[in-house]
């Protein structure tokens, strides 16, 4: 009985070196098996990155062209502005020398009263002379004695009838603007009379 027992103990013993060669070939058919699964394939990010780049390709173009385009415009508008502006002033400017340029200087003189070339008849009348410039009407003014002198003549041989019709009154100013003229002939009024104006006229 003893025998037996000691026998079933030890048994378990003989067996221990096999148990555990069971487990080594356990392990080493799974790690076979981890050895010959493919590994987990990787994601491939080419063609992310690719349309990455070329969605920030298109927005920065699309931002340049933008800018290009406004950029372009406000330049176009401020060109036109200026232009329009510089037009603007080199208008005025010329309107302004222009209105200068032909701007009309007059000297009145007094009333004349001449008898004319009807002994029963005498004229009343009153000129106005247009002169070229500021000079010449100074000098008409400081000339008036003589202008007046060489004007008297023509009005007295004037004719009564005449005058009473316009083409009377354009041909008597245009002898007295003749007559006026020489009468100043060399000095700062020389030629300067342009026509002559008849503000008051009566005839008696």
């Amino acid at each position: 009985m003893a025998d037996s027992k000691g026998a079933a103990a030890a048994a378990p013993a003989k067996d221990a070196p096999g148990a555990a060669r069971g487990k080594d070939a356990a392990a080493a058919a799974a790690a076979g098996k981890a050895a010959n699964t493919p590994p987990a394939k990787k994601r491939n990010l080419k063609p992310i990155i690719i349309i990455t780049a070329a969605v920030l390709l298109l927005a920065s173009g699309g931002a340049a062209a933008y800018l290009f385009l406004f950029k372009s415009d406000d330049a176009e508008t401020s060109t036109a502005q200026a232009a329009k502006g510089k037009g603007a002033d080199n208008e005025k400017g010329h309107k302004d020398k222009k209105a200068e340029t032909k701007k009309p200087y007059f000297v009145e003189f007094d009333t004349f009263t001449v008898n004319l070339k009807d002994p029963d008849k005498f004229l009343q009348i009153k000129l106005t002379f247009q002169v070229k410039s500021v000079d010449a009407a100074e000098t008409l003014k400081e000339m008036m004695p003589i202008v007046r002198s060489a004007v008297i003549p023509v009005l007295s041989s004037q004719d009564p009838a005449e005058l009473m019709a316009a083409e009377g009154k354009e041909k008597l100013s245009r002898e007295v603007v003749v007559a006026a003229n020489k009468s100043v002939a060399g000095s700062a009024a020389d030629q300067a009379i342009d026509t002559v104006l008849i503000t008051h006229m009566l005839i008696q």
